[in-house]
């Protein structure tokens, strides 16, 4: 299981804490039960914040340890479900302070709470719902750009899990051709092929007789290139947009230099 695929099924059992502990505030405060009800449901509401609060941390880990090791900038996917994330974060300190320190906003917490449903049902959406969708429940790993990361221990370490694109690189003439014209309209600019001199972006002399690539430290193969162009890192823009045809047609002439 890939690092994308165990963070999209941690994230959907987070809903159902999140879905219970708004029912519960709801029947808690839309229909007044009677005293014994109300202390049950107060205890499950806080039972299902307890739950939902773990499985959180457990998502964000995932995200922040794939971050590290990826070492990649977030695509704007990623950022909005960061900027989500930090709200979520953020509505939970500060209704846990008005239900514990500042009692006279009591009644704003109900509104937090709805609010960190919503949210959570936003963040899950847009991040475990679209991975799944597109992934066909993971099925397919051409759609999991985190195919060279895996769970090692308790910690997030670089392998080799799995290979969505074959490792095979293009050395027809034609495939060569195509690249060295892509390469020379969207890289030239920024990456200097004849040396490994600094232009914005390192030379890529040798870029895959070398065990690294430059920039990430990542192995200097094909798959890692891959990763790369739809993953950049630092100030390199993405390149998600290329088709698989000009991906491989571009590794095709990088393995000329």
């Amino acid at each position: 299981m890939t690092i994308f695929l165990l963070k999209s099924v941690l994230s959907l059992l987070l809903l159902l804490p999140a879905a219970y502990g708004m029912y519960a505030m709801y029947a808690l405060f839309g229909h007044a039960p009677d005293a014994d009800h109300a202390v049950s449901l107060k205890r499950r509401h806080r039972a299902a914040g307890y739950v939902f609060v773990l499985l959180f941390l457990a998502v964000s880990y995932l995200c922040v340890a794939f971050a590290v090791a990826a070492r990649t900038e977030p695509s704007p996917r990623a950022s909005l479900h960061i900027l989500l994330a930090l709200a979520i974060l953020a509505l939970l300190m500060v209704k846990v302070l008005f239900l514990r320190l500042f009692r006279q906003f009591y009644e704003q917490a109900k509104t937090i709470g709805t609010m960190i449903g919503v949210l959570s049902f936003v963040l899950v959406g847009i991040s475990a719902g679209y991975f799944l969708a597109v992934s066909r429940l993971g099925q397919d790993r051409t759609m999991d750009r985190s195919a060279g990361y895996a769970l090692r221990g308790p910690f997030l370490a670089v392998t080799q899990v799995g290979r969505p694109v074959s490792e095979a690189v293009r050395t027809d003439r034609r495939s060569i051709e195509r690249g060295q014209s892509l390469f020379a309209s969207r890289c030239s600019a920024c990456h200097d092929p004849h040396s490994t001199r600094v232009i914005v972006g390192p030379g890529l002399e040798g870029l895959l007789r070398k065990p690294k690539l430059p920039a990430s430290g990542h192995p200097a193969t094909a798959e890692s290139i891959r990763f790369q162009l739809k993953q950049p890192l630092g100030r390199m823009p993405s390149f998600a947009y290329l088709s698989p045809e000009e991906v491989e047609d571009l590794i095709a002439y990088l393995n000329t230099l």
